[in-house]
């Protein structure tokens, strides 16, 4: 699917049901961001609440891309998917801090290459809501695998909003209350197409 048909079958996806995407989109926020309003004087524990924070939103990433893997493929969707990985907790920070440690050292390199590598793990919390057992090793270098290619496409993807998002500023953020279900139904869309495609490409070439 090119992006614009992407986009035209979120659209029709969210119909009827932006109301319960945008209810699970703003749990996994709220709690997700719990830690960034907590201000505190020490350093060393600032450190450890932004890092404990960091996993706290990991977790509801990967529950909210769960939620959002069922209803994209017309699965059964609950609001307990959102909290459904708390009992991978290992798996789920090993993977964060792992792939964070990264992604800081390439930034403090050179910014560009940073941002380069978060584009090449877009799917690492695909992969992991997906499989329980992989290991962050794995999911990082199969998710660069993966992206191959398709980093540009992500970045044009999430660029293709913008319009939006500044359209919303003129609603006084009312019209986010549509864009927030239309971005995360075409994104998770678009993701799960090339995550699908290239298993079917690996099942090709082990037939």
């Amino acid at each position: 699917m090119t992006r614009s048909e992407i986009k035209t079958w979120a659209k029709e996806k969210i119909k009827g049901n932006m109301w319960t995407v945008l209810g699970a989109i703003l749990i996994a926020n709220l709690i997700g961001s719990i830690t960034s309003s907590v201000t505190v004087e020490n350093e060393g524990i600032a450190l450890v609440i932004t890092i404990g924070g960091g996993i706290l939103a990991y977790f509801m990433e990967v529950g909210l891309i769960r939620y959002m893997t069922n209803f994209v493929k017309g699965k059964e969707t609950s609001f307990e998917l959102l909290f459904s990985k708390f009992k991978d907790w290992k798996q789920i920070v090993i993977t964060y801090l792992h792939q964070f440690a990264i992604i800081f050292l390439w930034t403090l390199l050179f910014i560009v290459p940073g941002i380069i590598k978060g584009y090449a793990y877009a799917l690492v919390a695909y992969i992991i809501a997906d499989d329980s057992n992989i290991s962050s090793k794995d999911a990082l270098k199969l998710s660069e695998e993966m992206m191959k290619g398709h980093k540009g496409e992500l970045f044009v993807l999430g660029l293709s909003f913008i319009g939006w998002h500044l359209l919303a500023i003129l609603t006084l953020g009312i019209l986010e209350i549509w864009i927030m279900p239309y971005q995360q139904t075409a994104t998770t869309k678009f993701l799960l197409n090339i995550k699908e495609n290239y298993k079917k490409t690996k099942e090709i070439e082990v037939i």
